[in-house]
């Protein structure tokens, strides 16, 4: 008598095939609930230790991503960076003056690292940090968590209580950019593989907090895939935009 019964083997190897068509036309939310959590071959990569004083004497990273993106489309996206950039980091809409400014620093050639951080060391920022906004409950535990997770590090609840909001973005944005830099200096692959493994997870642990099609993805090789399409500096901004909407969105 033919046996009806399937191996695991089998009923894994079905699954696989299956998956992809199930998350591409259904969603991935399906897919978990239909085949279970997937085993994860993108792996956050050991945090390293910054190196403040070797970097000065490092040689600056080489971005050899040859993006397939239009001019007008680079253009459009640079746009929409100064918006979330200013939207996300002050909580204001930029003017139009502040747009043609940063605009043409980026069209000069300047960096998103570079715009960021001269918004948050001028004298604007430099006073938010001096109004009287705390850290709230719900704020303090997204703090611990990421710090936890994707920066190896652990802070109290009561250093955090002490803590300017708009200081502590600021800081563990910078922070964060170190590590990934330092990531980037050993390894552009490990670069790849802490922004992908951060983006999946905070998706998937605050799916309400994006609206973007590829940031509400919780597909470690989706962001992935992303991130090695355009320039690192659109990555850089993406882990800068995220953090400071995350803060924003939970500091409530």
């Amino acid at each position: 008598m033919m046996s009806l019964s399937i191996s695991s083997v089998q009923a894994e190897s079905w699954s696989d095939k299956v998956r992809p068509y199930v998350e591409q036309y259904l969603g991935e939310e399906i897919a978990v609930k239909l085949f279970g959590e997937k085993e994860q071959s993108i792996k956050l990569p050991e945090i390293p230790v910054v190196n403040k004083d070797a970097k000065s004497t490092r040689p600056e990273f080489v971005d050899k991503t040859k993006s397939k993106i239009s001019k007008d489309k680079m253009e459009k996206a640079d746009l929409s960076f100064l918006f979330e950039v200013y939207e996300s980091a002050r909580r204001v809409k930029p003017n139009d003056n502040d747009i043609a400014k940063w605009m043409n620093v980026i069209t000069q050639g300047g960096s998103r690292e570079g715009v960021y951080r001269a918004l948050v060391l001028d004298n604007t920022y430099a006073a938010m940090e001096n109004y009287d906004s705390p850290m709230t409950d719900s704020g303090i535990k997204f703090a611990q968590y990421y710090v936890s997770s994707f920066m190896d590090k652990n802070i109290s609840k009561d250093s955090l209580e002490k803590t300017n909001f708009y200081t502590l973005k600021r800081v563990l944005v910078e922070q964060t950019l170190e590590i990934i830099d330092e990531l980037l200096f050993k390894d552009v692959n490990l670069f790849y593989d802490w922004y992908a493994v951060f983006s999946a997870e905070v998706a998937k642990k605050y799916p309400t907090y994006f609206t973007n099609k590829i940031r509400v993805s919780t597909s470690r090789e989706r962001h992935r895939k992303w991130a090695e399409f355009v320039p690192v500096q659109h990555v850089k901004s993406e882990v800068i935009i995220k953090l400071h909407k995350l803060f924003n969105a939970t500091n409530q």
